[in-house]
């Protein structure tokens, strides 16, 4: 009976480890220099924390600052190496709009160019 408590702790430890372990990954520091539009939200111009849900067409990014949600917005996110050594806005100088964020490290780059847009 002990043992088997003690396998299920372990277990449970492991997968707690786990999925710490893959949040770590889903996260990048990114330094704004010009006020950006991303959904409805104006990103003023400093530091960023992005975390993201997932890879593919249903992922969420939210840009935070300290503990404080600035916007979460949906997004396409793709591992594809940038080949950039640090992260790289893309924005649409026009409309003052983040379409895109390509990570050298964590070989994700996003883009969603109708759901970022600022509609």
């Amino acid at each position: 009976m002990k043992a088997s408590k003690f396998t299920l702790g372990a277990v449970a430890l492991v997968l707690l480890s786990v999925s710490a372990w893959a949040s770590d990954k889903m996260k990048a520091n990114i330094q704004i220099y010009d006020a950006v539009h991303v959904g409805s939200t104006q990103l003023a111009p400093g530091a960023y924390k992005m975390t993201w849900t997932e890879t593919g067409t249903n992922a969420e990014v939210t840009f935070s600052q300290g503990n404080k949600v600035i916007a979460t917005v949906p997004a396409q996110v793709t591992q594809v190496r940038s080949g950039y050594d640090g992260p790289v806005l893309r924005t649409d100088s026009v409309a003052k709009t983040l379409t895109a964020v390509d990570l050298p490290k964590t070989s994700f780059s996003f883009s969603n160019d109708s759901a970022i847009t600022g509609n």
